[in-house]
């Protein structure tokens, strides 16, 4: 997100929930909304875990009545990031649900690859596959999630710990699967992705991390390939940004969107914060932590 050892001290968390108590000269809301946004990525100090911190309202919603500051915290970033996967020209550039693009555009006839199903941008991109009405959405996940996974949208879940993935992918979608989400490869990870696309027809590869997939694999593809790494900024597609804060909480209130699960630290604890982040690094844990700052 930005050089965090050339710019400290820097303040961590990316996704805020909150009371707007002053505005600027271009305010969205009103004194007193109660709003959830993303940090503005590229101030260093501009993270959540702290009294008082800025947003840009152009890429804001109000939290919907009903919906808890927990679980509003589960979205601006992995919602985004999933969302502009599917929805950008950033990713895959499908036209947005609920636009008369999607209305005239065959989303049945389409096939989408998630690999790292069961993430959290894993289980939220099949969400948002299943509302546009992709006909054929494939999990790569362990199996433990597969259910879950069913509930939110998969039409097939395929175990991550096979070793004939690509053959069990071609043996639903033939040669005709054009987009793969790999939402938790990096380096020559992205090989299996790339692998499971057309050989004969050009496929696009998204990624929510940077890497590259094999030359052996990558010369395979003959009718060609696009790779695009994912950043999930609201401000990097500002179009897709203004929709998107516009209609998602919309889907909320309707239910389309289901939260995730996720485990609350309760005010600015640095012991128990500093924890999770440890806990995170040895690979111990795959919890979602958010910091109740205040009531």
């Amino acid at each position: 997100m930005f050089d965090i050892g050339s710019r400290l001290p820097a303040i961590f968390s990316g996704d805020l929930v909150g009371t707007v108590v002053e505005n600027g000269p271009k305010a969205n809301f009103p004194i007193g909304a109660h709003v959830f946004s993303q940090t503005q990525f590229d101030k260093a100090k501009g993270g959540g875990l702290q009294e008082y911190t800025i947003i840009n309202g152009t890429y804001a919603g109000i939290v919907p009545e009903g919906v808890s500051d927990e679980e509003a915290a589960l979205y601006p970033i992995n919602a985004v990031t999933s969302a502009m996967s599917l929805f950008s020209s950033g990713g895959f550039n499908l036209p947005f649900p609920e636009t008369a693009e999607a209305k005239a555009f065959n989303y049945a006839a389409q096939k989408l690859v998630i690999v790292g199903g069961g993430s959290n941008i894993g289980k939220l991109a099949t969400q948002f596959a299943k509302l546009a009405g992709v006909g054929t959405i494939i999990a790569i996940a362990s199996p433990s999630g597969a259910e879950l996974l069913k509930s939110f949208g998969a039409t097939h879940v395929i175990s991550r710990h096979d070793s004939d993935i690509e053959e069990q992918v071609r043996g639903i979608v033939g040669d005709e699967l054009l987009y793969v989400f790999d939402t938790i490869n990096m380096g020559d990870g992205h090989t299996l992705g790339v692998s499971l696309l057309s050989n004969s027809k050009k496929g696009v590869f998204v990624s929510a991390l940077p890497g590259k997939a094999t030359e052996a694999v990558l010369a395979k593809k003959e009718g060609g390939i696009e790779e695009k790494f994912i950043r999930g900024f609201s401000h990097s597609f500002p179009e897709f940004g203004e929709l998107f804060w516009k209609v998602f909480p919309t889907w909320l209130v309707k239910g389309i969107i289901r939260p995730l699960k996720f485990k609350v630290i309760e005010g600015l604890d640095a012991d128990k914060v500093n924890h999770a982040l440890d806990e995170y690094a040895v690979g111990r844990s795959g919890e979602r932590y958010h910091v109740r700052v205040s009531r």
